[in-house]
């Protein structure tokens, strides 16, 4: 009876030892789960990061391929317009050698286009000449107004001036309303030599003059090309005509 009691008492006492650890076992799964947890979160945020961040990705390979699109269009707008003029030139192609290599041409198909040149350059000296007159019209003008104000003030001057120096100014004034009238006259005339020079030289008149020299039909844009082309060929063949 004894010996049972001892043993009772001792599986008594095992049990209370064991108890803490598997308490501790308990707890140590408990934790485990936690961190399981945690990584769980972090996983997700990362996940997170990268969908948000393909939508700027992509958005940036959009505006660039865009852009690239563009650059494209342009270049190749550019291109066929040039290969489109070109093609319809023809036998215009030829004016775009030097001035002496067409204005010295016997040929009949070059004389339209030779004589508009030429035109072109006389009435491009007479405007010259008609702005130089008008300049100087102003030029006298303002002179004729300085003595003017010289006769008004030289009236009001305090001693009175002599009759003397108002006779002398009053000379001055007169010759310079002379010199004025002439001028004035002379710049009407030099305008009215430019308009008429002019004529035969406008878009219309070139646009004949290509379709006697041309193999192809002449449309706006064969005209605008042609006239940017022969702009500095005139210029230089109005300079020969102002060269002594």
């Amino acid at each position: 009876m004894t010996l049972r009691k001892t043993l009772l008492a001792s599986l008594a006492i095992l049990a209370l030892a064991a108890a803490p650890a598997l308490a501790g076992n308990g707890n140590g799964h408990g934790n485990g789960g936690s961190h399981g947890g945690g990584n769980g979160n972090g996983n997700s945020g990362a996940s997170h990061g990268n969908s948000a961040s393909a939508p700027g990705h992509n958005k940036g390979t959009d505006t660039s391929t865009e852009a690239s699109d563009t650059s494209t269009d342009n270049t190749t707008t550019t291109s066929t317009s040039n290969a489109n003029i070109h093609s319809k030139l023809g036998r215009l192609n030829s004016l775009q050698r030097n001035i002496n290599a067409y204005m010295n041409s016997k040929s009949k198909k070059f004389a339209a286009v030779q004589a508009f040149v030429t035109q072109s350059a006389k009435a491009k000296v007479a405007q010259a000449a008609a702005d130089a007159a008008a300049a100087q019209v102003a030029t006298d003008q303002a002179t004729l107004n300085d003595l003017n104000n010289q006769m008004t003030a030289l009236k009001q001057a305090n001693p009175p001036a002599s009759q003397q120096q108002i006779d002398a100014l009053q000379a001055q004034i007169d010759a310079a309303t002379a010199t004025l009238a002439t001028d004035t006259t002379a710049a009407a005339q030099a305008q009215a030599a430019a308009t008429a020079a002019a004529v035969g030289t406008d878009d219309a008149s070139l646009t004949t003059a290509l379709g006697t020299m041309s193999n192809k039909p002449v449309d706006a844009a064969v005209t605008a090309w042609a006239k940017d082309t022969l702009a500095s060929k005139i210029d230089a063949e109005a300079a020969t005509m102002t060269t002594p």
